[in-house]
């Protein structure tokens, strides 16, 4: 499972991130009691991607430390279903990172690592990607590279400099376990602030076909588009079907543009004890 959680801040200022919207004298009001109705909605969410059989791993974007994992495996709902976390603080100004949950039942963990993603000089610093390899099952290795490319603020043409140097650092990484092991199982998945495309060699974007219309985890300006996406190498590419996770409670009547939009935490200064502005996604592997 992969979701862009929308802002998973405490409710601490942390003098070393530009995180003061989210306190309670801060922009948005952000009080521990909204805290934990986040960390509720987040574990429903979890929860209900799997029904009766919660996901092996799931990836999150825009979580702002090791105290919100810890806050969302141990004293959330979730707290019973044995998810360990891999984190670690990035050099991303507002303090936002990407993280993956892990059962450990289920996801027998051999190796983690966590791949920078290079800026050109005076531009801000972007997340890092979060990279596991574990076995699932008794025999079945996977790799896993969890994304937050950089956004499109300034413009799609202007900013799409910097998601190519993150596609780099994502194609050495493919080509470096490829080569080593052709039949290797990778899922690259998370929010890649772009359309659908397959622009990574050796690997196939499952995500091309599910947009268009009133499909897709992401709505801008009426628009509605698959941000969140996974990728998977050839030995997977047989075996695997994804998923957007659409229930009618994650969603809320677009008053513009018609249709429906991701009900989300804030509309402008608005507090809606919302879930996110985008819709997780999800992979079944056979």
């Amino acid at each position: 499972m992969s979701y862009n959680v929308e802002n998973l801040f405490d409710a601490v200022h942390d003098t070393l991130k530009s995180d003061t919207d989210f306190t309670p004298d801060g922009k948005y009001h952000w009080t521990w009691s909204r805290y934990r109705q986040k960390l509720e909605h987040l574990s429903r969410v979890v929860v209900s991607v799997g029904e009766w059989n919660p996901p092996v791993v799931v990836g999150l974007c825009e979580v702002e430390n090791e105290n919100c994992l810890n806050d969302l495996v141990k004293k959330s709902p979730l707290r019973n279903l044995n998810y360990s976390y891999i984190h670690k603080e990035s050099p991303d100004e507002r303090g936002i990172d990407c993280a993956l949950l892990y059962d450990n039942n289920r996801f027998h963990l051999l190796n983690k690592a966590f791949l920078s993603v290079p800026m050109p000089t005076g531009e801000r610093p972007t997340r890092d990607i979060v990279y596991a390899e574990g076995v699932i099952g008794k025999q079945d290795t996977l790799h896993v590279m969890m994304c937050h490319l950089p956004s499109q603020l300034g413009g799609i043409a202007a900013t799409a400099h910097k998601r190519a140097i993150a596609y780099i650092v994502l194609q050495q990484a493919v080509d470096s376990i490829l080569d080593l092991h052709p039949a290797a199982q990778i899922v690259i998945m998370g929010d890649m602030n772009a359309k659908p495309q397959d622009n990574l060699q050796r690997m196939h974007n499952l995500m091309i076909t599910m947009e268009g219309g009133d499909s897709g985890t992401h709505k801008w300006k009426g628009e509605w588009s698959c941000l969140d996406q996974f990728y998977v190498s050839d030995n997977l590419y047989q075996r695997v079907k994804a998923h957007i996770y659409d229930a009618p409670w994650l969603l809320r009547e677009d008053e513009h543009f018609g249709g429906t939009e991701p009900l989300r935490c804030y509309y402008g200064l608005r507090w809606q004890n919302g879930y996110s502005d985008h819709l997780p996604v999800y992979l079944d592997i056979r």
